[in-house]
């Protein structure tokens, strides 16, 4: 199983109702192609760096998901260079993250051998 993180920054000029119906679009192309999303965070409205397509802002968002499926990271790369909404994103592989349960058991083993 492959872990992903997906970086991506919406238009500032879409409303609440058009961000949320953009993100559910982008989270079930991944579901639909057998992703697994466990993490969602939404940043909100910041700054850019330098101006993307003529602008200063934008909404970002935060997709961790895992998939067995190799052609998920094209598919998904493919359709959001095509939305235009999207004035850039960010897709790449990460490492598992690591369950509570072996963090649990691994601050007590190293707290008993102090």
């Amino acid at each position: 199983m492959r872990h992903y993180e997906l970086v991506f920054v919406l238009k500032p000029t879409l409303t609440e109702e058009e961000m949320a119906s953009k993100v559910e679009q982008i989270k079930n192309l991944i579901t639909s192609n057998s992703g697994e999303i466990y993490n969602e965070e939404k940043w909100g409205r910041r700054t850019l760096a330098y101006p993307i397509q003529h602008f200063n802002n934008g909404y970002y968002f935060i997709l961790n998901f895992k998939t067995d499926n190799s052609e998920l990271p094209g598919k998904l790369e493919y359709n959001l260079r095509l939305d235009e909404d999207v004035i850039r994103f960010l897709n790449f592989k990460i490492k598992p993250p690591k369950k509570e349960k072996e963090e649990s058991t691994e601050t007590a083993g190293s707290t008993e051998s102090a």
